[in-house]
């Protein structure tokens, strides 16, 4: 993108009778485009004119206007000077349109810096002071004909949307009793919009509407395509999409005051020694071998020709996306009135696409960087705006990358329910922070449709970099004091309240949609991909497996585990969990059962006489089915549960007979080691009936 220089001449209302809103936002509008100018912009020229000051300073003697001293570069010192400025003695009368007047003559004075873009910024409060416009009729038309782009900000403006575009609106804010005057006043403010293509604007896009100003000259690369000895297609490359960053880093060596040098020392097998001139030779070390460079390698080569140099057709599959790298997309499309080309390109467009291929080639920027780079042109077909046109991809090397083999997070077979579905879809939904108005006639402070725009928001590096420079121009002279009020102004700064912060409505929606989908997908340890992948082998080596049941709506059992068949009811609803093909409905069922039967179990354990038969096979049961269905810290907490249950109760005997004997303790996955002989001896002992 190429840089373009621009004039602004900021027109300022400095009344007596205008709003003080009005004029401390203005000062600190312009304020913040100078900052920002300082900062990024250092070519583009500025001035200042104020309208309402008790005398009359300007070239044109238009009355109550005082003109800024040249039109000059941004700087610090400019900066300074503004504020002195707008200090002027101030007066009730004052004209907008004269105002007007003095800033299109400062920009005919301002052609001499042959600047590409010129702009006119007025900050002026339409209120119910008379003005006259007699010559309105004929200064716009001059504002038309000169090309100057205008810009009017005020401080009541509102924006709907335009019925037959749907494209935002600005309109002044009726809310409170207008006389006649304020109401002449803001017709004329809005006729600027047809008139002269002026654009109307709140304090709070008047800085979006200076900075953001849109690329009248596209970066071309113009090139040629070679393929073979007799094709040749006259291309334009166009940068579709860039990476691109503000922050310019420069690499310096050392500091102004400080003096950095390179010593150069010989060593031979360990020890130092002083070479003579002749002994030394130009070359690289291979290993502990000194390999001395080719003449030929010296020699200054004949640039390679620019454009792209054909090399094959290949497969599109046959390079993968990874390897495409770079920091830009290149659109290539023919030269612009290049018939010949087009037609080229346009069959050549057709054939890559029927024969599913891409073009491998490399490119020459140009004679001076001369450096190849591969590329692959993917093609893209015409429709019925847009010609046949290519990408441009580069191409990166094998040793360019690092290759990681990232576990897959679902298998095929996965499937998730409607609930949880649902669940996400709420949750994308709740991220959503393009909150459209539903009435978009009703008047709001912004143009978008929008509750959180955010290509309003302030960068937060640039923004705090700027005020940090400030800072420093402004308190200059009190060096001794700057370290307090760089503490004093960081402490001002709330980044998260004023940068980070969403409607709190928003906000509350997307951790209920969070926790909602916590809840449907719960986080357990399963080992059932390993059951997979050892089915899948088996299954590869010809051994016969039994096959998955299919998919099918398995009902609930209506009737739960009862306290007089806990046994049977339990082995029969667990034959119908087991049934479930989808996993995570399947264990969900499970977790369901698995809570009725420790009810039941410690309802059994409560009874003044126990059936130990009954406790003995129900325990074993479900603590067999942990083992199926992972569920180990579940069954283990249980164990625990069961071990105070009876030792609140004095149930030795249950102790004895049924955790003791049938070992009903907790769970140990593979071999039993000498921690988890130590850990189940402790569990089954209990010290208290021991001692007794």
């Amino acid at each position: 993108v190429c840089v373009l220089k621009e004039c602004l001449i900021v027109v300022l209302d400095v009344r007596i009778c205008a709003s003080e809103e009005v004029k401390l936002k203005s000062v600190k509008c312009v304020a913040e485009i100078l900052k920002e100018k300082i900062v990024c912009d250092r070519k583009d020229y500025v001035s200042f004119v104020l309208v309402g000051t008790d005398a009359s300073s300007n070239d044109l003697n238009a009355p109550n206007v005082v003109q800024f001293e040249q039109t000059q570069l941004c700087t610090w010192n400019l900066l300074l000077k503004f504020f002195k400025f707008v200090n002027e003695t101030a007066c009730e009368e004052g004209q907008w349109l004269q105002g007007l007047r003095v800033a299109l003559d400062l920009q005919e004075k301002a052609q001499i810096f042959k600047t590409a873009r010129q702009r006119i910024l007025l900050l002026f409060d339409f209120n119910n002071a008379p003005q006259d416009y007699d010559k309105f009729e004929g200064i716009t038309n001059d504002l038309l004909e000169s090309g100057v782009e205008l810009i009017v900000g005020s401080h009541n403006i509102s924006y709907v949307d335009n019925p037959e575009t749907g494209q935002p609106q600005a309109l002044f804010n009726f809310s409170r009793k207008c006389g006649p005057e304020e109401l002449e006043n803001q017709k004329r403010a809005l006729s600027l919009v047809p008139r002269c293509n002026a654009k109307l604007c709140s304090f709070r896009e008047t800085l979006q509407s200076v900075f953001k100003v849109t690329n009248r000259r596209p970066w071309v690369w113009s090139a040629k395509l070679r393929i073979g000895s007799t094709i040749s297609i006259q291309l334009h490359g166009i940068i579709a999409m860039k990476n691109h960053t503000p922050v310019k880093l420069k690499k310096v060596w050392a500091e102004d005051d400080e003096t950095v040098s390179r010593e150069t020392r010989h060593f031979l097998k360990g020890t130092e020694v002083t070479p003579m001139p002749e002994d030394l030779v130009t070359g690289y070390m291979l290993g502990g071998t000194a390999i001395p460079y080719d003449d030929a390698l010296l020699e200054v080569k004949e640039p390679h020709p620019p454009g792209l140099h054909f090399i094959g057709f290949v497969k599109r599959h046959a390079v993968p996306d990874e390897y495409f790298c770079g920091d830009s997309l290149y659109l290539l499309v023919h030269q612009k009135g290049n018939t010949v080309s087009a037609r080229k390109l346009d069959a050549l467009v057709r054939a890559m696409i029927a024969s599913d291929r891409a073009i491998l080639c490399w490119k020459i920027f140009s004679s001076k960087c001369n450096k190849p780079h591969l590329v692959v042109l993917l093609p893209r077909l015409a429709d019925e705006v847009n010609p046949a046109t290519l990408y441009m991809l580069e191409v990166a090397f094998s040793a360019q990358h690092h290759f990681w083999d990232f576990p897959a997070l679902r298998t095929a077979k996965t499937e998730c329910s409607d609930t949880q579905l649902d669940a996400i879809d709420r949750l994308i939904d709740s991220t959503d922070l393009e909150c459209s108005l539903k009435d978009t006639q009703q008047p709001r402070p912004w143009p978008h449709n929008d509750l959180l725009p955010f290509d309003g928001l302030p960068s937060i590096f640039e923004q705090n970099l700027v005020d940090v420079l400030e800072r420093r121009v402004i308190f200059e002279r009190e060096k001794e004091d700057n370290d307090e009020q760089f503490r004093e102004m960081l402490k001002d700064k709330k980044f998260a309240d004023v940068f980070w912060r969403v409607p709190e409505p928003l906000e509350e929606k997307s951790k209920q949609a969070a926790a909602n989908v916590k809840d449907v997908f719960p986080l357990r340890y399963s080992r059932a991909w390993q059951d997979k992948l050892k089915a899948k082998e088996e299954a590869e080596s010809g051994v016969n497996v039994k096959q998955e049941p299919e998919d099918k709506e398995t009902p609930k059992p209506e009737d739960g585990v009862g306290l007089s068949n806990p046994t049977e009811d339990f082995a029969r609803i667990l034959a119908t969990v087991r049934s479930v093909s989808n996993a995570t409905e399947k264990d969900a069922r499970f977790q369901a059962l698995a809570a009725q039967v420790r009810v039941v179990i410690i309802t059994l354990m409560e009874r003044k006489k126990l059936n130990t038969e009954q406790l003995i096979e129900l325990i074993g049961l479900y603590r067999q089915s942990c083992l199926d269905f992972n569920t180990y810290v579940e069954y283990d907490k249980f164990a625990d549960e069961l071990k105070e249950v009876s030792l609140a109760k004095e149930l030795k005997e249950f102790w004895q007979e049924v955790m003791v004997d049938k070992q009903l303790g907790p769970l140990v996955i593979g071999e039993v080691t000498l921690d988890d002989e130590v850990a189940l001896k402790t569990y089954y002992t209990i010290q208290e009936w021991n001692e007794n």
